[in-house]
């Protein structure tokens, strides 16, 4: 599992012995400009994925959704899963391409090559909801190997986290995940202490940009998970980030410590400054 460095946006390649899954797709800068044919496509086929077998877009947010429409247009695709609806550009696109287009909903699982994938959220009813924001609509997928399991949460917020919590109150332990993606970058309007004590990780994971605008990650968010011991890595920090489910948590691999280039700023956690 590989959250890449793609800056404030969010993008997870998960892959198994012979399948991909890419979730989310990061942001789109310009018309001609995005992190799909920009580092998302390239990645793949440094990595030897020639094609993707489920894309999730988890939500239609620039930073998330900016990248799909390039990869539907330039690499093949066997299916899609969101939560955006039919009428959105990129479900279009989809259809253009002969890519099933599938809502996302709570219930759903596959398995590649002996690991599961299970939908947690949202709930099927949450579509008929008109007014419900788009992060508390956002995929939120649970990948299990035989030792590891992470949980994906794009950008849900605190009335997400809690219809989780809830809908799983009969069986808490199916919610607990040794990895989380922290929920909408580190935002104060996500990661309630309810809902990091549900998924009890072992490892948070934060796809962020460095010094981005929105002074993501918090820093009373990034405080709840340290109260609980919970190690944190980051993008803007890190670059890209590496989870072997045969090391668990154990050996996570940095791009940056893994690629050391002498062109390659090294950033100051000390500077929170937003970049102008």
């Amino acid at each position: 599992l590989t959250v890449l460095d793609i800056g404030q946006g969010t993008a997870v390649i998960v892959q198994t012995a012979n399948h991909t899954l890419v979730y989310d797709t990061g942001p789109r800068w310009t018309d001609a400009s995005d992190a799909g044919s920009r580092l998302i496509a390239p990645y793949l086929r440094a990595s030897g994925s020639s094609r993707i077998h489920g894309l999730v877009v988890s939500h239609l947010d620039i930073d998330h959704s900016g990248g799909a429409r390039s990869l539907l247009n330039s690499v093949p695709v066997d299916w899609m899963l969101t939560s955006v609806f039919a009428e959105a550009e990129i479900v279009k696109t989809a259809s253009q391409r002969d890519v099933q287009a599938l809502a996302c909903a709570v219930g759903q699982s596959w398995t590649w090559d002996g690991v599961r994938f299970d939908v947690l959220h949202p709930d099927a009813t949450s579509y008929l909801e008109a007014n419900l924001k788009t992060n508390d609509r956002s995929c939120v997928i649970q990948v299990g190997a035989k030792d590891f399991s992470a949980l994906l949460t794009a950008d849900v917020e605190a009335l997400s986290e809690a219809a989780i919590i809830e809908r799983y109150a009969a069986n808490p332990s199916a919610l607990k995940s040794d990895m989380l993606l922290m929920p909408h970058h580190g935002s104060l309007t996500s990661s309630t202490p309810a809902f990091i004590d549900a998924i009890a990780p072992r490892l948070a994971l934060i796809n962020t940009g460095y010094r981005n605008r929105f002074g993501h990650p918090r820093e009373n968010v990034l405080a709840r998970y340290s109260e609980r011991r919970i190690p944190v890595l980051r993008t803007d920090w890190h670059g890209a980030i590496t989870l072997n489910s045969v090391d668990g948590n154990g050996n996570p691999e940095r791009a940056r410590a893994q690629r050391q280039r002498y062109w390659v700023d090294r950033p100051d956690p000390a500077d929170r400054r937003p970049i102008e």
